[in-house]
């Protein structure tokens, strides 16, 4: 049931993310940003990007990328992101069920616990921001989790440590897990897991980041506001003033709700603590999906509370922990049960209301009329060329060496694309877009072509 149910759901998230593509839906940031950087690795330029100044190393560290790079030298694209990201997404439900069985001889308990996970609309917000690696840590860390519920410390150290390749902020779900596996009895393998968790960690952030993109970059900025403005004396407290009003007002609120969406269960284990430390570092940024949990930026805590769960039910169907105060042994049975409806029925609920895959969201798209009129205008534009495309024209365009997402419009420039009737995100208003689209002629480009809103310009000497 749970292997047909993963299947399923693997088909559903890849068919809706090509879908998402397929109707230009898939934004610059942060999809054609990755297809250009694992494009240009295939070709020998590694993890080098248009997108910012310095190599992507300077930006994130993400070694993982280098295994879909392989992909694409056979023939892959970014419709094989979103089909590889879909399938381990889905598959993380079978280590799932299997670790939550073990843990609490329940079967049932297992496919309700792996039916939660399918169905929750934190997942799928994710899911529905095109690719992004750190949305295949669930799967390792369920696998790691099984693993733990088997009494096998060391096996289960060794299958989350592949979260380290995906991210470098995953440093903190490796350091969380190897807690969990000491606390389980697991003290030199957890301790070791740790240990390499902190040093990859502050290796990548503090030194092979910085190295690289030679000095600051616009993540940094994110966090700046805890410290502007302040004198020696006081920014310690206006920085703690600061971060506590933020995490109060946005992250607090945003991690209840992932809470609520599992029924609450994950209060009954400790191991809920381990899914702080991620929404706190996220929750002191001042970008509003991150502080919020949003999107991608909640992955590390939405896995973490998942695992809390599967333990908090293994605790109540075995009497143990600081549940056994209200459940004894004679009925542990029947609120283990009690606990997983909830945990279902709580799932379900959220995944009708929030969910962008539920039937309640409305998902607008070009119609196929005007979708031929697009794919005519990307055909004119050559494939070596440079270019300035709009948001989500970007991401079929960005396998080549240099693209920029307009209004950004530099010299290097040769083609431009735009389709006004496309949505047009307010940082793109807010750089100038009519402005520069205007200004284009007088910058030399010429229209090319022009249909249905849709707008391609060529610098006179290209035509």
């Amino acid at each position: 049931m749970v292997w047909f149910g993963s299947l399923a759901a693997a088909w559903v998230f890849a068919s809706l993310a090509l879908r998402r593509h397929a109707y230009y839906e898939s934004t610059a940031y942060d999809f054609g940003f990755f297809d250009q950087i694992i494009w240009n690795t295939s070709r020998g330029r590694w993890l080098e990007t248009s997108f910012v100044d310095y190599n992507f190393l300077g930006q994130h560290v993400e070694p993982v990328l280098l295994i879909f790079a392989g992909f694409y030298r056979l023939g892959g694209g970014p419709e094989t992101l979103l089909v590889i990201q879909a399938a381990l997404v889905a598959l993380a439900a079978v280590p799932l069920f299997y670790a939550t069985r073990r843990l609490t001889d329940m079967p049932v308990v297992g496919v309700g616990v792996a039916i939660a996970y399918l169905v929750s609309p934190a997942l799928h917000r994710a899911l529905d921001f095109d690719f992004h690696p750190e949305l295949l840590a669930p799967f390792f860390l369920f696998v790691g989790l099984y693993f733990l519920s088997a009494k096998r410390p060391l096996v289960a150290i060794l299958a989350v440590a592949p979260v380290l390749l995906l991210k470098e902020d995953m440093a903190l779900v490796a350091l969380m897990f190897g807690a969990l596996v000491w606390m389980r009895g697991g003290r030199a393998p957890g301790s070791a897991l740790a240990g390499f968790a902190v040093l990859w960690g502050l290796s990548t952030v503090f030194i092979i980041m910085p190295l690289v993109r030679g000095g600051g970059s616009d993540l940094n900025e994110r966090f700046a506001y805890l410290f502007s403005d302040t004198s020696f004396a006081t920014v310690g407290p206006v920085a703690v003033s600061r971060g506590a009003s933020n995490l109060a007002t946005e992250t607090l609120p945003s991690l209840l709700n992932l809470l609520a969406s599992g029924g609450w269960v994950a209060i009954l284990s400790p191991a809920i603590l381990l899914a702080l430390p991620s929404a706190v570092l996220n929750g002191l940024s001042d970008h509003r999906q991150q502080s919020r949990l949003d999107l991608q930026y909640g992955v590390a805590s939405f896995s973490l509370l998942f695992a809390a769960t599967a333990l908090a039910i293994g605790d109540i169907a075995h009497s143990r922990g600081p549940i056994r105060v209200v459940v004894t042994p004679k009925r542990a049975a029947l609120a283990a049960y009690i606990a997983t409806t909830f945990v279902v029925a709580s799932a379900v609920v959220s995944f009708v209301l929030s969910s962008p895959y539920s039937l309640r969201t409305a998902r607008p798209a070009p119609d196929p009329a005007h979708r031929e009129v697009i794919g005519a205008a990307i055909r004119r534009i050559p494939k070596e060329a440079s270019v300035s495309a709009q948001n989500t024209l970007l991401p079929h365009l960005s396998q080549r060496q240099f693209i920029f997402e307009f209004p950004n419009v530099p010299p290097r420039v040769e083609w431009v694309i735009v389709d006004t009737t496309l949505p047009i995100t307010q940082q793109a208003t807010g750089e100038g877009y009519d402005r520069v689209l205007r200004e284009l002629t007088a910058w030399g480009f010429a229209e090319v072509f022009s249909q249905d809103g849709v707008r391609v310009f060529s610098r006179e000497s290209d035509q």
